[in-house]
């Protein structure tokens, strides 16, 4: 039976958090484990979007390396005053890394970002040489 605390919290008894735990995902204490990425493709352009929610746009560090692409960043733990307590904590803080291999056909040094609602953006532009082009085909007199 769920206990009603005096604050207003419920507190689920031990079997449903023992069967919680079970299916919950492992959690890194003091640090974030990762973060969501897609890769995209088109013509142009390949696109790296990274999950940042809570990030600070200038706590996130970009560098492009050995054919590589690294993404770090800090979220840092909120100050709360002596007088406040915990009830539920959930969120996760700490810093993290992950890179990326460049593919050959991009070209490592004109590589962009963008952060903008809690989504990294990072634009690496394929080489001219490598991108599709149409041939103009002469005729010969």
């Amino acid at each position: 039976m769920d206990v009603l605390l005096d604050n207003g919290f419920v507190r689920p008894n031990s079997l449903l958090r023992s069967i919680d735990s079970i299916f919950s995902m492992p959690r890194a204490i003091g640090a974030i484990t990762g973060t969501a990425a897609d890769i995209v493709e088109d013509a142009d352009n390949y696109r790296l979007y990274l999950d940042m929610p809570g990030m600070k746009a200038d706590s996130i560090n970009l560098e492009v390396e050995d054919g590589r692409v690294m993404v770090e960043a800090e979220r840092k733990r909120p100050e709360w005053s002596k007088e406040t307590s915990m009830h539920l904590g959930e969120r996760t803080y700490g810093s993290f890394k992950r890179s990326f291999t460049i593919p050959d056909d991009a070209n490592s040094g004109a590589v962009a970002a963008a952060y903008k609602d809690g989504v990294l953006e990072v634009t690496i532009p394929k080489k001219p040489e490598s991108k599709p082009h149409k041939i103009k085909v002469t005729v010969e007199n």
